[in-house]
C-alpha cells in the first residue's frame, strides 16, 4: 500500500471531491508516495525580490522509478466555453494550467533546495486533472489529453490510469536511487526545528530587571545625605552600579569625587560608563575612576616617589607596600602646595581592599574636615582567605538583599550556593534554572564549551553576550588550542568583548564587578587556591539571564547540585515553575 501524507481517514477529508480521490488512490502498490493538499508559495519569475503567488496541489504522486505526478482535482459539474472554464456560472481557472503551475511551482523548489542535485532532468514529471463527479463527450482542449484525464467513469480503474499518467510524461526512464528518492521527499516536506530564540527570550528578561534597577537607584540615593555609608549587599543587587550614581550624582552637584575599585576590568567599564553620561561631560577634572593601585602609581609618578614592582615578594608589594608608596606621595604632593583630595572617595569591591589601605583613603578624602567615604561589598565575594569590613567607621550602614541583576533562577541558586538571603522582587523573571552539563572526560570539556556556544549563537544570541568562565585563564584552560567558534574569535580583553569583537574567555576574578546575559563557567572539578567557593559563588552571578555550569564528577559538581536542588524547593514554595537542567 502506498504511504500517505498525511495519512487520515478519509471521512475526514472535507472536500466529496478529494475524498473520492483520496479513496481511490489507497489503490496504489507499496512504493508510491502520496501528498494531499500540498500547498506551495513561489516569487513570481523566480526573483527574489518579486512578490510571492501561492498555490495548492490537490495531490502530489512520488516514485523512484516512476517520477513526479500532479493531480489537479475538479469537482461539481465544471463546462469549457471556448477557451473558458465555468463552473454554476463562475469563471473557474483552466485546471490543466493548475496543475501545470504546481508542477513547475514544485520542480523549481526541488532544485532550489537541494542545489540542483536532483533536478527534472532525472526523473519524469507530468500533471493530470481529475473530474470525480462528470464524464465528458466532444473533443478536449489543446493543453489536454485522454491520457492525462480521470473521469467519474474512470476512477475505479484509478491505479490504471496514473500509470498510463506516468508512461505518458516519461521521455526518459526514471531511477532515482533510494537516497535521491529521500533527499527528493526532504526537498518537500523537510525536517523545520523550531527551537525557543534564547536572544528574544533574553530581550524580554532585561526590560524587567532594568525596570527593577531603575526603582533600586531611586530608591537609595538618599543615602547621599549621609557623609559616610557603608552598603553591604548580596551579589546582583545593584551595588556597582549604585556606586557609579552616587559618583555621577555627586559630580553633578559640583563635588570633586574619587570613585575606587580592585579589579582593572571593572574600572574600564566604569571609566566607559561615566564617559558616556551627561552629568560626567565636560566635568572630567571632577570624577576621577581608578583601581588602587593605578591610583597609587599615578601619584608616585606625580611626586616623582620610586613605584618598582620587585621580581619577588610581588603580593606582598601590592598588599603592604603599594599603600605606604601612596601615602608618602600624598605628603609630597601636600608639601608642594599640590594636594591630592577629594569631596568624596567611593570604593566598590571594598571586600578585596586590604585593612593597611584604607588609611591612605583616609588621606584623599580629608580636607579641612573628613570628606565623605562611601563604600560597596559583599563579603561573600572577597579574593582573600579572611574577610572583614572596612577598619574605618561608618555612622550609616545600610544592606542591600534585593536581587536586581540576575533572573530569579540565577539569583536563588546562587544565594543557596552561598548560603546567603536574597530577596527576590515579584516583577522579576523566573527565567531558566542553570544548566548542568557533564564532559565524558576532562579533554571533552572544551568541545562540549565550543558546542553551548555554538547552540547560543544559532538562537541568536550575539557574541558579546557570551562570557566562558574558568579557572585560569585561556592560554592555560582546556580552550588554549582553539581560537574561534563558528567564525566568531575567542578573545581575553573585555573592552574588545564590548565592542563585539568576539567571545570572552576570562576568570573570575578578573570578571569581578562585571556582568553579562549568559555565562558559561567550564573547566572546573573540586575547589582549590585558583577557584574557590567564593570564585564559583562570583563566576555564578555574573550571568544576568542563563547559565551553564560544565563539570565532571567533584567537589563543585556536588555544591552546584545542591544549589540547584535547594533552589527549586524554594522556588516551588513560592509558585515558581523551575525545572533543573541537568545532564549526567
Amino acid at each position: 500500500m502506498a504511504r500517505f501524507i498525511p495519512d487520515v481517514r478519509s471521512e475526514d477529508i472535507a472536500h466529496d471531491s478529494e475524498r473520492i480521490v483520496y479513496d481511490a488512490l489507497r489503490g496504489l502498490p507499496a512504493g508510491f508516495v502520496v501528498l494531499h493538499s500540498f500547498p506551495w508559495l513561489r516569487p513570481k519569475r523566480d526573483i527574489a525580490t518579486e512578490p510571492l503567488r501561492e498555490g495548492e496541489a490537490d495531490f502530489v504522486i512520488l516514485h523512484p522509478e516512476r517520477g513526479l505526478l500532479i493531480l489537479e482535482v475538479k469537482g461539481g459539474s465544471p463546462e469549457l466555453k471556448g477557451r473558458s472554464w465555468f463552473r454554476a456560472g463562475k469563471e473557474l481557472r483552466d485546471p490543466f494550467e493548475q496543475a501545470k503551475r504546481s508542477r513547475y511551482a514544485l520542480l523549481d523548489a526541488i532544485e532550489e533546495r537541494t542545489r540542483k542535485r536532483i533536478h527534472r532532468g532525472l526523473f519524469a514529471h507530468g500533471d493530470v486533472v481529475v473530474f470525480p463527479h462528470i464524464t465528458y463527450k466532444g473533443m478536449l482542449p489543446t493543453n489536454a489529453s485522454p491520457r492525462i484525464l480521470i473521469d467519474a467513469l474512470q476512477i475505479p480503474s484509478m491505479v490504471t490510469k496514473i500509470e498510463e499518467a506516468f508512461t505518458a510524461w516519461a521521455h526518459r526512464a526514471t531511477h532515482l536511487t533510494t537516497s535521491q528518492f529521500s533527499e527528493l521527499i526532504e526537498a518537500l516536506m523537510p525536517r523545520l526545528r523550531l527551537m525557543r530564540c534564547a536572544a528574544a527570550e533574553i530581550r524580554a528578561e532585561h526590560q524587567r530587571i532594568v525596570q527593577i534597577t531603575l526603582d533600586q537607584r531611586e530608591t537609595l540615593l538618599g543615602l547621599l545625605e549621609n557623609e559616610r555609608v557603608l552598603v553591604e549587599g548580596t551579589a546582583g543587587s545593584g551595588k556597582t552600579l549604585l556606586a557609579l550614581e552616587f559618583a555621577l550624582s555627586l559630580v553633578e552637584r559640583g563635588e570633586r569625587v574619587l570613585l575606587l575599585c580592585y579589579n582593572r576590568h571593572l574600572s574600564a567599564w566604569l571609566q566607559e560608563q561615566a564617559k558616556h553620561d551627561r552629568r560626567a561631560q565636560g566635568a572630567n577634572s571632577l570624577l576621577h575612576v581608578s583601581t588602587f593601585h593605578a591610583r597609587a602609581r599615578l601619584l608616585a609618578q606625580r611626586a616623582r616617589v620610586d613605584f618598582d614592582v620587585p621580581n619577588e615578594r610581588e603580593q606582598d608589594f601590592w598588599d603592604n607596600e603599594v599603600p605606604l608608596i601612596m601615602e608618602q606621595a600624598v605628603e609630597v604632593l601636600k608639601a608642594r602646595g599640590q594636594p591630592e583630595a577629594f569631596d568624596a572617595v567611593i570604593v566598590d569591591e571594598a571586600q578585596d581592599f586590604a585593612p593597611d589601605w584604607w588609611v591612605s583613603i583616609e588621606s584623599l578624602c580629608r580636607m579641612a574636615q573628613p570628606g565623605r567615604l562611601y563604600a560597596f561589598l559583599d563579603l561573600k565575594q572577597s579574593l582573600r582567605a579572611v574577610s572583614r569590613l572596612p577598619p574605618v567607621q561608618f555612622p550609616a550602614r545600610f544592606k542591600l538583599s534585593t536581587n536586581c541583576r540576575n533572573t530569579k533562577a540565577i539569583a536563588r541558586s546562587g544565594a543557596s550556593l552561598a548560603n546567603v538571603e536574597v530577596r527576590l522582587l515579584p516583577g522579576s523573571p523566573t527565567g531558566d534554572s542553570p544548566a548542568v552539563r557533564r564532559p565524558p572526560s576532562q579533554s571533552a570539556d572544551a568541545g562540549l564549551v565550543l558546542a553551548e556556544v555554538r547552540q547560543l549563537m544559532q538562537q541568536g544570541v550575539e557574541p558579546h553576550q557570551i562570557a566562558l568562565i574558568g579557572p585560569a585563564a585561556q592560554a592555560k584552560s582546556s580552550l588554549a588550542r582553539h581560537t574561534e567558534v563558528e567564525g566568531v574569535p575567542l578573545i581575553d580583553d573585555p573592552i574588545e568583548w564590548r565592542r563585539g569583537a568576539g567571545i570572552l574567555v576570562t576568570t573570575a576574578r578578573a570578571f569581578k564587578g562585571l556582568e553579562t546575559d549568559i555565562v558559561v563557567i567550564y573547566g572546573v572539578c573540586d575547589f582549590a587556591p585558583l577557584f574557590t567557593k567564593s570564585d564559583l559563588y562570583v563566576a555564578w552571578t555574573r550571568a544576568r539571564h542563563r547559565l551553564v555550569v560544565i563539570c565532571q564528577s567533584g567537589e563543585i559538581r556536588l555544591s552546584v547540585e545542591a544549589a540547584l536542588a535547594d533552589a527549586e524547593r524554594v522556588l516551588a514554595i513560592d509558585g515558581q515553575q523551575l525545572p533543573i537542567v541537568s545532564e549526567s
